[in-house]
C-alpha cells in the first residue's frame, strides 16, 4: 500500500485493516508515546472552537504499516530499532530526531539487564573473543565479570581488562595479540573500548545529557565509518582467523536495522571517551 497523504488515528487502523492486521487507537498512541510513531499535528478547528482530529504524516502511515509488518513476540523495544535505523539513513525527512530519541530510549530500556539476560550476553561475548589456548578458569571468570557487568550495571574497567587478558592473549606476556586485519583489528583494548563507550553513552543518555548536535554528528560519524566498512569488508573478511570467521560479516538490510541502535550506542560513546578525536573528524 501506498499512503501519499496525512490521515488521523481512526485512518492507521483503517491502514491496518487493510493490509490484514487488526490494532487498536490504544496501541497508536502506546507507539507514539515510545517513539516507534511521531506525534501527530494538531489541527486548530478555529478561534473557541477547539480542535479537529491531529493527523499522522504520510510518512508516518507507511512507518506504521512498516511497524505492523515486523511486529514479532520480541516486544516493543526491538521495534525500536526501526525508526531509528531509518533515521540514520534516510534521516529526518522520514523520521525526525525528536521521534528518534524517544525510540532510542525506548530500546535501551533498563540498561540492567536480568541475571539470564545478562549471563547470555557475556556467553556471546566470550565465544567472540575467546583465545582456542585460555584456560577454563579464566573464562569462567571473564563470564562472571560480565555477567556481573550486565547485571548490575557497573563497569569495573580494571577487573575487566585483567581477565580479558587472559582469555583473549594467553601466554603473550608483554605481546599484544590483535586478530583480524591491520585497519580494523580485534584487540584486548578495543573490547573493553567499546564496553566502557556503551556504559558511558548509556548514563548520559538517561541523564539527559545528549544533545540533538550529538545524535547529528554520531549519525554523520556512522555513515561515514559503514560506507568504509561496505566498501572494504571482503577485503577485511579475508583476514579472519578461521576461528572468528564472523567477525566481520557482511552487510544486508537485516544485518543494518538489527545493529543500528548498538551502533548509534557505539558512536555516541566513543564522541564522550574521546572529543579530541571527534573535533578533529569535523
Amino acid at each position: 500500500m501506498l499512503i501519499t497523504e496525512p490521515g488521523t488515528i481512526d485512518n492507521l487502523v483503517a491502514d491496518a485493516a487493510a493490509e490484514g492486521h487488526e490494532v487498536t487507537r490504544r496501541l497508536i498512541r502506546d507507539w507514539t508515546e515510545k517513539g516507534l510513531l511521531d506525534y501527530p499535528g494538531k489541527r486548530p478547528a478555529g478561534k473557541g472552537r477547539g480542535s479537529r482530529p491531529a493527523l499522522y504524516s504520510a510518512n508516518q502511515r507507511m512507518l506504521f504499516l512498516t511497524l505492523l509488518s515486523k511486529r514479532t513476540g520480541t516486544g516493543i523495544s526491538s521495534g525500536a530499532r526501526i525508526p531509528v535505523g531509518i533515521w540514520l539513513y534516510w534521516g529526518d525527512t522520514y523520521v525526525p530526531l525528536h521521534q528518534v530519541r524517544r525510540a532510542f530510549i525506548t530500546w535501551l530500556g533498563d540498561p540492567r539487564l536480568s541475571k539470564e539476560r545478562a549471563r547470555d550476553t557475556a556467553k556471546t561475548i566470550l565465544s567472540q573473543i575467546a583465545h582456542p589456548d585460555a584456560g577454563r578458569q579464566a573464562s569462567r571468570e571473564l563470564l562472571t565479570v560480565l555477567t556481573d557487568i550486565g547485571y548490575t550495571g557497573q563497569f569495573d574497567a580494571n577487573r575487566l581488562e585483567g581477565v580479558a587478558r587472559s582469555v583473549f592473549e594467553p601466554g603473550h606476556g608483554q605481546i599484544r595479540r590483535a586478530v583480524g586485519h591491520p585497519d580494523a583489528p580485534m584487540t584486548t583494548e578495543a573490547f573493553i573500548d567499546v564496553l566502557r563507550a556503551h556504559f558511558i553513552a548509556v548514563d548520559r543518555l538517561n541523564a539527559g545529557e545528549v544533545t540533538d548536535e550529538d545524535f547529528v554528528q554520531a549519525r554523520r560519524a556512522y555513515l561515514i565509518t559503514y560506507a568504509d566498512y561496505t566498501r572494504r569488508q571482503p577485503v577485511f573478511a579475508a583476514s579472519a582467523p578461521q576461528s572468528l570467521k564472523e567477525m566481520y560479516a557482511p552487510v544486508t538490510f537485516e544485518s543494518v536495522f538489527n545493529q543500528c541502535c548498538t551502533d548509534l550506542l557505539t558512536v555516541i560513546g566513543l564522541a564522550i571517551l574521546y572529543p579530541a578525536e571527534r573535533t578533529t573528524a569535523r
